[in-house]
C-alpha cells in the first residue's frame, strides 16, 4: 500500500513535471510563431495577415515609464523600448538554497514610427501595440518574454550600484569583469533571503534606422498603408539575430521538456516503489 510520504513526493514531482511540461510548451509555441514570421517576412500574398521588414523611421521617440540609468545613451530616439529591473534572490530548493534572478520591475513603452518595407514606409500603429486584446503584452509582465515580442538577449545591461566586495576585489585585479581573464562571472554573497549582489536594469532599445519584422494587418489609408493588430491577427514584432534567438528558444523548450519527463517519471517511480 502506498504510504502517506510517499505519495506527498510522488505527487509533487508529477506536479513539477507538469508544470515543466506546460513551461516547454509555451517556449516551443514561441519558437514556431518566430519560425514562421520569418519565413513570411517580406510577403504579401493576399491573405489579411502581413509581415514587413526594414529599417524603423522615428516620428515620436519611446519615452520610457521609469528614468534610465545615467550610462544608458538615450539620445538616439527609439521607436520601442523594453525594460526591466533583475534581482537575485535566494530560493529554498529542498533542504538547500540556491541563487536565481528575478524580473521586479518592467515596462515597455512604445513612440510613433513607421517601417520601410523594400520602396514603401508602412506607419505602424502604436495604439494597437500597446492594446490589452492585440498588444505586445499580454498576461506577461517580462516583456523579455512576453508571446508576441521577439527581443533577444538585452541589448543594455548595468549593474546599479557597487558589487560585493570579492566581486569587485576581483574586478579590481583584472580576472573577472568586461576585460577580466575570466569575463562576466559575478560571485553571490546571501544575508538570508536577501544576496549582496545590486539589481541589473537591463533593456533593449530599438532606434533609428534599426532593422525590424512585423506581422499584423495592413490597411490602405489616405495617408498610405497602416499595420495594425487585430483580435484575430495581434501585432507580433522581433529584432535582432532572430536566427541565435530561435535557437535559444528551441534547445530552452527541449531542455524543460526533459526535465518535465523526468519529474513525472520520478513521480510515477515513487508510486510503484511504494506499491511494492
Amino acid at each position: 500500500m502506498l504510504d502517506s510520504n510517499t505519495a506527498v513526493f510522488a505527487g509533487l514531482f508529477t506536479l513539477l513535471g507538469a508544470l515543466a511540461l506546460v513551461k516547454a510548451r509555451s517556449t516551443h509555441t514561441r519558437y514556431t510563431k518566430l519560425n514562421d514570421l520569418t519565413d513570411r517576412k517580406n510577403t504579401r500574398d493576399g491573405s489579411a495577415e502581413t509581415v514587413i521588414e526594414g529599417p524603423v523611421d522615428v516620428t515620436e521617440p519611446a519615452v520610457p515609464d521609469k528614468v534610465p540609468p545615467e550610462e544608458l545613451d538615450t539620445e538616439t530616439p527609439a521607436a520601442l523600448w523594453a525594460w526591466r529591473i533583475r534581482r537575485k534572490v535566494n530560493k529554498s530548493a529542498g533542504d538547500r538554497n540556491q541563487t536565481k534572478w528575478e524580473t521586479v520591475e518592467s515596462g515597455l513603452t512604445v513612440g510613433e514610427f513607421d517601417v520601410t518595407d523594400g520602396w514603401e514606409q508602412v506607419r505602424v500603429d502604436t495604439s494597437s501595440l500597446t492594446d490589452e486584446q492585440t498588444g505586445l503584452i499580454r498576461g506577461e509582465q517580462d516583456p523579455f518574454e512576453a508571446e508576441n515580442l521577439y527581443l533577444g538577449d538585452p541589448r543594455e545591461d548595468i549593474r546599479l550600484g557597487d558589487p560585493d566586495p570579492i566581486t569587485k576585489r576581483l574586478e579590481d585585479w583584472g580576472i573577472i569583469g568586461d576585460d577580466g581573464i575570466l569575463g562576466n562571472i559575478e560571485f553571490t554573497i546571501s544575508l538570508g533571503w536577501k544576496t549582496m549582489s545590486p539589481d541589473r536594469y537591463q533593456a533593449t532599445l530599438v532606434r533609428e534606422r534599426d532593422e525590424l519584422l512585423v506581422r499584423g494587418e495592413v490597411d490602405e489609408t489616405g495617408d498610405g498603408s497602416v499595420l495594425r493588430g487585430t483580435e484575430e491577427h495581434p501585432l507580433v514584432i522581433a529584432t535582432g539575430d532572430l536566427e541565435d534567438t530561435g535557437k535559444k528558444l528551441h534547445s530552452t523548450a527541449r531542455k524543460q521538456a526533459a526535465v518535465g519527463v523526468g519529474l513525472v517519471l520520478l513521480g510515477a517511480g515513487f508510486v510503484v516503489s511504494g506499491l511494492f
